[in-house]
Order: structure tokens, then sequence, then C-alpha cells
């Protein structure tokens, strides 16, 4: 009997801590200010002390997940992890933001910064550009959907940066077949990279570029062809006085002249 007595208050008193553990638990969940917590991580930001803001608003994530305000951490976690370039995080933050927000007032200017964190995780000119490609997609696409958005100018530098990096890559393949005398090759790549990248600072110099290599395999009917060409459409002065040079040592080809040397 004095076992079932005891078995009784053990049993209530574990009921009594139970519910004290839940009502504490409770009443700690209700003093979690979901709000108050996310303007102490942007006070964080602009005080620039982006780790003390990833840490916070990881805390804000399991406390807060599916209130209204998770658009603005998830915003401020990626602007965190561009200020400590950690591109990857960054990128998937924004991401996210884009995915589950799409009306958000921030969503716009994520979808921006997903493609500035590809971006600013690309390498050099001279290793590999999967990144610089990739940036350069999601621009062209964020300035499809947003022509008017007020980041519109910053997208528009930034790609032009993009395909300009691209277009040095590429350049620098043309001349790797220059410098390596494939004149042939030089020839192929120096035209693909003119049809390619026309307004590109390095077109003009693959112009000349190509109508040297075309003298060089005596091409004279087809560099005379690339040059006047040239003239007309060149815009360095430099360059074009160097083409115009060029054209006047190729000399007059005569008709016919270098489909009879063909056939010999």
């Amino acid at each position: 009997m004095r076992l079932k007595t005891i078995a009784i208050g053990i049993f209530c008193l574990s009921g009594i801590m139970v519910c004290s553990c839940a009502g504490g638990r409770k009443v700690k969940a209700n003093q979690y200010d979901c709000n108050q917590k996310v303007a102490e991580a942007i006070d964080l930001y602009n005080s620039k002390k982006y780790a003390k803001v990833k840490t916070l608003l990881s805390d804000v994530k399991m406390q807060c997940g599916g209130t209204s305000i998770m658009d603005t951490v998830l915003f401020y976690a990626g602007m965190a992890n561009m200020k400590m370039k950690q591109y990857i995080e960054a990128r998937s933050e924004f991401g996210h933001l884009v995915s589950d927000f799409p009306n958000s007032p921030l969503s716009e200017e994520a979808q921006f910064r997903a493609g500035l964190s590809v971006y600013l995780q690309s390498h050099s000119s001279s290793r590999d550009q999967t990144e610089t490609r990739e940036a350069i997609r999601m621009f062209r696409d964020f300035i499809d959907v947003f022509p008017n958005s007020p980041v519109v100018d910053s997208v528009s530098f930034y790609l032009d940066d993009a395909i300009n990096k691209l277009a040095e890559k590429e350049f620098n393949n043309a001349r790797f077949y220059d410098k390596n005398r494939e004149y042939e090759a030089a020839v192929v790549y120096y035209k693909a990279f003119v049809q390619q990248f026309p307004d590109s600072k390095y077109s003009d110099l693959s112009r000349l570029n190509m109508a040297e290599m075309l003298i060089r395999l005596d091409r004279r009917s087809e560099a005379q062809d690339a040059l006047q060409e040239f003239m007309q459409y060149g815009k360095d002065k430099g360059i074009l006085a160097k083409a115009k040079q060029l054209y006047s040592r190729t000399g007059p080809v005569e008709k016919g002249s270098e489909d009879a040397g063909d056939q010999n």
C-alpha cells in the first residue's frame, strides 16, 4: 500500500514537472520577438558585424519559420554572406527568397544579388568561365523580366563586365594559335570571336589579326575583303591606321589569280 502511494506521488510529481516545463517553453516562445531580432540583425549588418548577423539570423530561422518576416531574414543573410565573400551561401539565401517569396518587395533585388553572387564567384579570364556564363544568363533573364527595375543599370554594368571577361578568354584562345603559328586555326578562332563579340573592345584587333593571318596563308583576296570591311566599321583609330597600312601592302589582287594558284 505504501509502495502504491509512493508510485502515485511520483506520477503526480512527474506530471507537475512536465506541465511546468511545457509552460516554461511556452513563456520562452512568447518572449522571442521575431521582429525585434530581425531589427537587431539589421543594426549589426549596418555596423558591419556580418558574422554576428549570420549567427543571429540562423536562430531567427529556427524560431520564426513560416512568419511574414522570413523574406527579410533571407535577404540580410544573403547580404551578410556576400560581404564575407561566401558567394555560394549568398546565392542560396537569395535563391530561396526568390522561390519562396516571389511577391516580396525584396524579391527583385534578391534575383539581381543571386546573379551577382555567381559573377563574383567566377574565375579570372585565364581559367574556366562556367560561372561567368551562368551569371550572364542570370543577368539577361533579370533584364528581360524587370526592364524598368531601379537596379537595371547595375545589372547592365555587371553584364557588360561579364561579357568582356568571356570575350577576353576567347580572344586569348585565338591568340594562342596565332603565337604558335597555327594560322588556319587562328583564322577560325578570330572569325568566330568577331561573330560572337562584335562590340567587344577586342573586336577591332581580332579583325586586324585575322587579316594578317590570311596574308601569311597567301589568301590575299580574303585579307583585302576583311580589311575593307574593317576600315568601314572599325572604331579604334590606332588599329584602323594599321589596317590601312596593311591593306596598302597587300597590293592589287588579279581576278582569278588565287583560284589559278589553287588549281596549280
